[in-house]
């Protein structure tokens, strides 16, 4: 039986992790959306999005908080590499003007 993750739960889906704010599921217990804030999408300043975990079951898997922390801090040094090579890039005429 696949991983079904519970509200509060830090997951790991392809190369992303998220925590699991809601989990929606059917009346006969077939199919479960789970609603995952992840860390990709609060750096993208998007919402939270739905996971249809019975399109690829097998594809989320639990994770920790160290794991969370590490693509927070991961992504921290991405994102201040892109905007430090951005800066770099203006040229000195730019600037002047």
């Amino acid at each position: 039986m696949a991983y079904i993750p519970n509200a509060g739960d830090i997951i790991k889906m392809h190369a992303w992790h998220g925590v699991v704010l809601k989990v929606f599921s059917d009346k006969q217990g077939q199919g479960t959306v789970l609603q995952v804030q992840t860390v990709r999408n609060v750096f993208r300043g998007y919402p939270p999005e739905f996971i249809e975990l019975d399109a690829a079951p097998d594809a989320v898997s639990p994770a920790t908080r160290a794991d969370l922390e590490a693509e927070i801090q991961y992504l921290q040094q991405m994102r201040d590499i892109g905007l430090r090579q951005m800066l770099d890039s203006i040229c000195v005429e730019a600037v002047s003007n």
